[in-house]
This record gives C-alpha cells, sequence and structure tokens, in this order.
C-alpha cells in the first residue's frame, strides 16, 4: 500500500491507552452503546473520563493484575509500516478507597517486536505529518518501557469533586541492523476535574488535560561507515544526512478541555453528554551546525468532538441504547525556514448508532447487539507532492454477543463483530471489511477473587490484501490485598 492515501493515527490515542481492555466486554464483541458492567457504566468517570468522578464510581478496595498478547501479521500495510509484530504487557491496576477520597494507581510493562521495519526509524511514521526519518535498510525493531500512573478524587466541598491524574510513559527502541537506530518515546500527560452533583440525577464535569510527548532518534553507525539517514518532506522529496552520529527529536504539546454532564430526566431513562476541544503542535527538530535543534517542520492539530449517549430501561431485563458522535479534525504542516505551507488536510467523522441488551428469565442468558452508521469525510492536500484526495465514504458497523452462567458464578462469552468500511483512516484503504471473532469465560465463584479471559481474532481484508490479529488477556481481581 502507498503512502499517498489520507492517514490518520490519533497520538494521543495511542498513549493514552494505558487502560487493558475490559475482558467481559472484549469477549462479548466490544458492545459499548447498551451494556451493562462494571467500567462501561453512564457516569462521569466511564462516559465522562471525568477523573473527579472516581470517588462516585470505585466504592471499595479493588487489585487487577493483567497479563496480555497481542499479535499482528499481514500484508495490508503501507510503505513504511512492519511485517509482523509481537506485544507482551503485564499490568497492576489497584484502587484504594481514603478516608479522604479514592486513589487509583497503575503500572504497565510492554515489550514489543516489530519484525521487518521497511526503512522508518519513527515509531510511528504515519501520524497525519510529512516530517519523518528513514534510514536504506530493512530490519526488526525491539520497544519496551513501562507506563506509571495515579488519579486521586476527593469532595472539596459539598457535592463539588475534585481529581488529578498523572501518566508517565517511557519506551526504549533499538532496530537490529544498519543503522542500528535508537529510540527513546518518553510522555508525559496530565489532567485537572472537577465535578458537581447537583443531586443523584444531575451532575456536570469539567477537564482540563496536557500532554507533553517527544520521541529522540540516534542512528549510529558501528564500523568506519557514516549512518545515512533520509529526512522526508512528504513522500517523494527528502534531504540526505550523512555522520557518525544523527539524531532527530520530535516534540508535541498538546492542551484539551471537556465538558461533560449526566441526568436522569425519568427514572428508567438516563442521558450522557460530552464535548472536548483539543489543539496540540508538533515541531520537528535536529541539530545543525553550532545550533543544539534546528526546527525543519512545524504541524499544528485541532480537534473538536462531540458525544451523547442514552440508556432506556422499559424492563429490567432489557436495556436499549442510543449514540450520536461528531469528530471534526484540521491539521497543517509547514517548513519553518521558509515558512511554506507543504500539507493540509481535514478529517470529519459522525455516526448514529443503536443496541440492545436483553436477559432471560427463563434461562441464565444476556444477549447483546448494536448497529452504527456514519460517514467519513476527508480532503487532503499534499502541496509539496502535488497530490490532493478527497473521500466521502460511509462505514457500517455491527456487533452481537452473549454471555451464559453455565453453573453458578461461572460464564462462558462468545461475540462477533463486522465493520465495513468505505474508507480505512489508519491505513487509507477503500472499501475495507473487518471482522473479529471473540471467546472469553468468567469465574466469580470465590469470594477474594475473580477470573476473567478473553481471546480475539480480527481478519481485516482489502481486495487481494489482508491482515491477522490475535489479542488475548487474563484479568485477576483480588479484593482484599
Amino acid at each position: 500500500m502507498g503512502k499517498y492515501n489520507l492517514t490518520f493515527i490519533t497520538l494521543l490515542f495511542l498513549i493514552n491507552s494505558l487502560f487493558s481492555q475490559n475482558e467481559r466486554i472484549a469477549a462479548i464483541g466490544n458492545p459499548s452503546i447498551a451494556i451493562r458492567d462494571f467500567d462501561m457504566d453512564l457516569n462521569l468517570y466511564d462516559f465522562g473520563r471525568n477523573v473527579a468522578g472516581l470517588s462516585e464510581d470505585r466504592t471499595f478496595d479493588i487489585l487487577f493484575i493483567k497479563p496480555k498478547f497481542n499479535s499482528f501479521n499481514g500484508n495490508y500495510r503501507r510503505y513504511f509500516d512492519y511485517e509482523k509484530s509481537n506485544l507482551y504487557g503485564l499490568t497492576f491496576d489497584g484502587t484504594k478507597i481514603l478516608k479522604e477520597g479514592s486513589f487509583r494507581g497503575y503500572v504497565t510493562y510492554e515489550i514489543e517486536r516489530r519484525k521487518n521495519v521497511n526503512r522508518a526509524l519513527n515509531r510511528y511514521p504515519y501520524t497525519g505529518i510529512p516530517f519523518f526519518i528513514a534510514d536504506t535498510t530493512t530490519g526488526d525493531f525491539v520497544y519496551n518501557g513501562p507506563k506509571v500512573g495515579f488519579q486521586y478524587s476527593f469532595e472539596f466541598l459539598k457535592n463539588l469533586f475534585m481529581g488529578f491524574e498523572l501518566n508517565y510513559q517511557l519506551v526504549d527502541g533499538l532496530k537490529d541492523v544498519y543503522s542500528r537506530a535508537k529510540s527513546l518515546w518518553r510522555n508525559i500527560d496530565g489532567s485537572y476535574n472537577l465535578a458537581y452533583y447537583f443531586d443523584k440525577n444531575f451532575s456536570i464535569g469539567v477537564k482540563i488535560s496536557h500532554l507533553d510527548n517527544k520521541e529522540s532518534i540516534e542512528a549510529k553507525s558501528e564500523d568506519l561507515f557514516d549512518a545515512e539517514i533520509f529526512n522526508f518532506r512528504g513522500d517523494n522529496y527528502a534531504f540526505k544526512r550523512r555522520s557518525q552520529t544523527v539524531e532527530q527529536t520530535y516534540r508535541e504539546k498538546s492542551n484539551s478541555y471537556s465538558l461533560q454532564s449526566i441526568f436522569s430526566p425519568y427514572e428508567n431513562i438516563k442521558v450522557g453528554l460530552k464535548s472536548e476541544y483539543r489543539n496540540s503542535t508538533l515541531k520537528t527538530q535536529y541539530p545543525y551546525g553550532m545550533l543544539k535543534e534546528y526546527e525543519e517542520g512545524h504541524s499544528v492539530f485541532e480537534r473538536l468532538f462531540f458525544n451523547s449517549k442514552i440508556h432506556y430501561s422499559p424492563f429490567k431485563s432489557i436495556l436499549i441504547g442510543f449514540e450520536v458522535n461528531y469528530e471534526k479534525n484540521e491539521s497543517w504542516s509547514r517548513i519553518s525556514e521558509l515558512a511554506l505551507m507543504i500539507w493540509k488536510w481535514n478529517l470529519e467523522k459522525y455516526d448514529l448508532g443503536s443496541g440492545l441488551t436483553y436477559k432471560f428469565n427463563s434461562i441464565p442468558l444476556i444477549w447483546v447487539a448494536e448497529t452504527s452508521i456514519g460517514k467519513i469525510i476527508s480532503d487532503s492536500s499534499k502541496y509539496i507532492d502535488n497530490k490532493y484526495a478527497n473521500n466521502s465514504k460511509p462505514f457500517y458497523v455491527f456487533k452481537t454477543g452473549l454471555e451464559y452462567e453455565i453453573i453458578d458464578r461461572i460464564f462462558l462469552r462468545a461475540g462477533l463483530q463486522k465493520n465495513l468500511l468505505g474508507f480505512d483512516q489508519v491505513r487509507g484503504g477503500k472499501d475495507v471489511s473487518i471482522y473479529n471473532f471473540c471467546f472469553g469465560a468468567g469465574l466469580y465463584s470465590f469470594k477474594s477473587f475473580e477470573i476473567d479471559f478473553y481471546v480475539d481474532y480480527m481478519i481485516t481484508k482489502k481486495e487481494k490484501y489482508s491482515n491477522n490479529n490475535i489479542n488475548s488477556q487474563i484479568s485477576v481481581k483480588l479484593f482484599k490485598y
């Protein structure tokens, strides 16, 4: 697959995906519109991602221990993508109820091996910017490092809750062949949160977040020859740099502002509203002459997001959900020295979905089904490459799953998800199909701990190209620790 197609990977999503997948939800097809779950309730913390709501959501001590494994391989990829990858991770995530509020702390360590990375030295070469660095070889990259963070929530005044969050991530990467490139990925992000509960049926929240992300790349030859790398500006144009040690730095800073509200106009209806605005700046820098850092490129991103969700429960055995989303992204990049605009792109995404969860009375079975329809509108203008692309394509999503209690507090789960994408915003392909088959189990028959497990197999197809993903995770919940 060529690099010409517009691609969009939100770095903030990749960085902030600190929390591991919920095993129960993953095993029944990843429903999100109409489902009752410990991590999926319609409140300020789960829905609004407002840390001030931690005290209301987490009311007892709990520790999660989660080992996981992810595997990827396939030929539906872009020019600088890797061919295969294996990722291993272990997460400890604990919540303590304190005399004054609630505290949540977590640590994750991950090891990822990417095989046959084609030339690219950036960890994520496709990030919506035209600036990236490459050498002349194909080789393996190994990334490893920890993610740590904490959340703290307490009642500041009557009905007014305050919350703080801080996350830190450090990942080392090394290429196993020339140019023996080293990558250091460092991220710090945090947020300040407020939540006010007028009563049990109405609450509002405000969240202010800041992110500082940095990737430093160093290519160094281990013999008498210099390291040779290429600084790309767009798809086709690059200037070559040659030295015993070549360095490059990418620095991103971002601020976001979010407003959330949860209210219940009637006893069996609950509504959630959420909006967010984010602005980020990414600078591409490298040493030049006597300067420690010379700014080669400057990129700006803006994101506006709205989300609304409704839960309606006409009977105890039925939960009906509706969801509406709208997202708008705008970005531009320029060469700093010339103040020359070289790429602008816009992306809009909106969708409407509905879902149903039904608990059978005659047998211990829960069935969930969801469907969504939406559209992605993108506009890319790569002036430096004289390439222009416009897309306006629909997408469809269908999810269904079952949870069956085979004996007292022991559950079997299975799910299926199907996506039909007119335009794939990640890899840029058109008319892409995604099939996800899920299976899992839950063991809750012990007083002091519970166990959840899931495996899913995903197939992504575009004409004669396809990718295969296998994901699995075990969660051990400890209630006394």
